[in-house]
């Protein structure tokens, strides 16, 4: 069995954009066609969001690209929490 691929549109930048707050959703669509079988995923902030309209199957792989990504992560954080002192 091979590996699950997800084909995703990408802009690569040279330098990161400002980061801004802001804020994920995640809920069903819930129209007559899907009938609540895809994952709503928004991203955003007050000014504008995004949205997404993902099959079960890629938001599964998001879900676990993200988890992976955090534990990797957690398992380099160096960085010490200022609230610890």
């Amino acid at each position: 069995m091979s590996d699950q691929t997800l084909d995703l549109e990408t802009t690569i930048r040279r330098d990161r954009p400002t980061a801004t707050d802001g804020s994920i959703q995640v809920s069903t669509d819930s129209t007559d066609v899907t009938e609540g079988s895809r994952v709503l995923l928004g991203f955003g902030d007050d000014r504008e969001v995004t949205f997404a309209v993902l099959t079960p199957t890629e938001a599964q792989t998001i879900a676990t690209a993200l988890e992976t990504a955090a534990q990797q992560a957690a398992a380099v954080d160096t960085i010490e929490d200022p609230t610890d002192e």
